[in-house]
C-alpha cells in the first residue's frame, strides 16, 4: 500500500540534462522567459547536483527549483515542462524567435490556452496562459 500523500510531498526540484548548456539555458531565458542564472560549476561527484548548470529557484509562494545540467553521459532523457504566461500569444511568438521548435500552436484547453514546443534536446516546454474566472 502505497503512503498517503500528506504536507510536505510536494515537487521542489526539477532537474534537466542537456548537451549544450549555453545554447538551452538562452533559450530557455530568451524563448521561455525563465530567469536562469549565469551557468556556475558545482564540484562533485553525483550526477544531479553537480558540475556546469544554469538554474532559477521561485521562492514567490512553494518553492521550486529548476536547472539546467551539462549532461554527463551521450543522451538526454526527455521531460516536459510546463510554464505560466500572461499573454500566450507574445509569449508564442517569443518562443518562435529564439528558435524553439513548434509542437502545437495556441489552443484552447480545459485549463486555458496553452502551446507547446521542444527544446534543443526534444524536451517538451508547454506555455498555458490559464481561463481566470
Amino acid at each position: 500500500m502505497s503512503p498517503e500523500p500528506g504536507p510536505g510531498r510536494r515537487l521542489v526540484a526539477v532537474v534537466v540534462e542537456v548537451r549544450d548548456l549555453e545554447r538551452s539555458a538562452e533559450l530557455y531565458r530568451a524563448g521561455f522567459g525563465v530567469a536562469l542564472k549565469p551557468a556556475k560549476d558545482h564540484r562533485g561527484s553525483d550526477r544531479w547536483t553537480s558540475g556546469l548548470h544554469a538554474a532559477v529557484s521561485w521562492e514567490d509562494g512553494a518553492f521550486l527549483h529548476l536547472a539546467l545540467y551539462q549532461a554527463k553521459g551521450d543522451s538526454t532523457s526527455g521531460v516536459q515542462l510546463g510554464f505560466e504566461v500572461a499573454d500566450l500569444e507574445a509569449a508564442h511568438a517569443q518562443a518562435l524567435a529564439a528558435g524553439a521548435e513548434l509542437l502545437h500552436a495556441p489552443r484552447a484547453q480545459p485549463w486555458g490556452r496553452s502551446a507547446r514546443y521542444l527544446d534543443f534536446d526534444a524536451n517538451v516546454i508547454e506555455l498555458t496562459e490559464p481561463t481566470r474566472p
